[in-house]
């Protein structure tokens, strides 16, 4: 960990109450940031500000559901006029449900998060980003976006689009200096893998995909990829996506 790195930087991470969004936010607070951090439920911030409080972290958790632009534009304006690095980490599970047992409720209540909100905060802070010079957006993926096996359709379907996703606006904007990269995790120790499934033979099936997973993850192991590629180190890395997955993707 370096003290410097993100020094006089401000960071927004979306989904900062638990997980890789809590590592993540604590981990470039004390690296130097400013961060701004967001998520949707009051139990979750109450005990994270908790936490940053006593690790005495400059991190501000904030209400917002990036499903509501009119709370997204909140977000940003709580941030302030600049923003150099965007960490878009909040996401939705879909219950390991396949095609034919998939309610219209979850398809989209996965999609409205990891796709729809997920451009929201991205077109939301890009103005701010090319005012400023430029900045970094890093997206946290998923194994399911380069497979199927390892969730239910409408996740898989969401964390392969993100790669679209960041791939354009590393296409586009790279030549005004704004980066865009994503992060694929596989398992990780994290409240989000702890919900049941809805489709038992689904998740039967699913299994033959995890019987090759390494060894889950801790957050922050995420998070240090994530603020690397969030950080002036890697400023020649832009439309990457990043496996981070103790080699669960090359079997």
């Amino acid at each position: 960990m370096d003290s410097q790195r993100h020094a006089g930087k401000v960071a927004v991470v979306t989904g900062a109450a638990n997980g890789i969004g809590r590592a993540l936010a604590a981990r470039l607070a004390r690296e130097g940031a400013k961060v701004i951090g967001c998520n949707v439920s009051e139990g979750s911030r109450a005990k994270a500000e908790e936490f940053f409080a006593a690790e005495q972290l400059d991190v501000r958790l904030v209400r917002c559901d990036i499903t509501v632009q009119e709370e997204v534009d909140t977000l940003v304006a709580e941030a302030g006029p600049r923003i150099d690095l965007l960490a878009n980490v909040a996401g939705a599970m879909d219950n390991y449900l396949p095609l034919g047992d998939l309610d219209d409720d979850t398809w989209h209540r996965v999609v409205d998060v990891n796709l729809t909100g997920l451009m929201r905060v991205c077109r939301a802070v890009l103005p701010s980003m090319l005012q400023n010079g430029g900045g970094a957006m890093v997206t946290v993926g998923s194994r399911a976006s380069l497979g199927a096996g390892p969730a239910g359709l409408a996740y898989a379907t969401t964390k392969h689009g993100l790669l679209g996703l960041v791939k354009s606006i590393a296409y586009y904007y790279g030549p005004q200096q704004v980066r865009s990269n994503a992060v694929l995790p596989g398992g990780v120790h994290s409240e989000m893998h702890t919900k049941s499934n809805r489709s038992g033979w689904a998740f039967e099936r699913a299994g033959l995909a995890k019987a090759t997973m390494a060894p889950k993850a801790h957050a922050d192991e995420i998070a240090a990829v994530v603020s690397w590629l969030g950080s002036d180190e890697a400023s020649h890395v832009n439309g990457a996506i990043v496996s981070a997955d103790g080699g669960w993707s090359s079997a």
